[in-house]
């Protein structure tokens, strides 16, 4: 198990809480165009609009309503808490020399409200740009989200230059199943798909992220420390 390499975590659900998708927590808090809403969302799976497409059409739901980043970061105070056991989790996977990913069609302003961006080694999540007022400027969309994970995957493994069955992906929901069904170490963190579930070869059920680290040949401090004085 101490061959895994490099760890890719999905961010909602996985390394926070309180939400389930980020994207439909800020569209029902800030009470954007609900029809609007639906009608983008079909034209994205029926192959109308482009993921990019879609991304910004959120965005500028979210700006009709004078979302700022302020506003954002409060809804965040409010409702997300970082998942139990998460920053613990980060800081020992990278004292034993692992290295970190996340993957994710999350945002970035969630990211950097609850974590250190620079304990990542690679970030692939939807970035908002804001103006020096805090409104919404625009942003950056992700190229991998949905089933495109396992490209994901892959270009994580390429930068990285470390080979795939090295890679451990972390996740809990259908929108990880790509990026799980290549990686070398599918977990399944206390999973709201029964297909994750079936096709993660570890499955954790209680909300204590550092469940992950034996699994990964990483023991938490207190463990060490407790062997050194045996």
């Amino acid at each position: 198990m101490s061959d895994y390499e490099v760890v890719c975590f999905d961010l909602d659900g996985t390394l926070v809480q309180g939400t389930v998708f980020i994207w439909n927590s800020l569209h029902d808090h800030f009470k954007t165009d609900a029809a609007r809403r639906v009608l983008a969302r079909q034209a994205f799976f029926e192959g109308r609009i482009s993921y990019r497409e879609w991304f910004e059409h959120d965005l500028e739901l979210l700006d009709e309503r004078g979302v700022t980043r302020q506003t954002m970061q409060a809804m965040f105070a409010e409702k997300i808490v970082p998942t139990n056991g998460a920053q613990t989790t980060l800081e020992r996977l990278k004292e034993a020399g692992k290295k970190i990913a996340v993957l994710s069609g999350s945002l970035d302003l969630v990211l950097t409200t609850f974590f250190d961006e620079s304990l990542f080694d690679v970030v692939f999540l939807n970035r908002i740009f804001f103006d020096e007022t805090g409104r919404i400027a625009g942003g950056r969309h992700t190229p991998f989200d949905l089933d495109r994970k396992a490209h994901g995957i892959e270009e994580i493994s390429r930068r990285l230059q470390i080979p795939l069955d090295r890679c451990a992906f972390v996740g809990d929901n259908d929108n990880d199943l790509s990026a799980a069904g290549i990686a070398g170490l599918p977990i399944a963190f206390r999973p709201k798909s029964d297909e994750l579930r079936r096709l993660a070869r570890v499955v954790i059920d209680e909300e204590d992220l550092t469940l992950i680290l034996p699994h990964l040949g990483v023991r938490l401090a207190d463990d060490l420390g407790e062997a050194s004085g045996e």
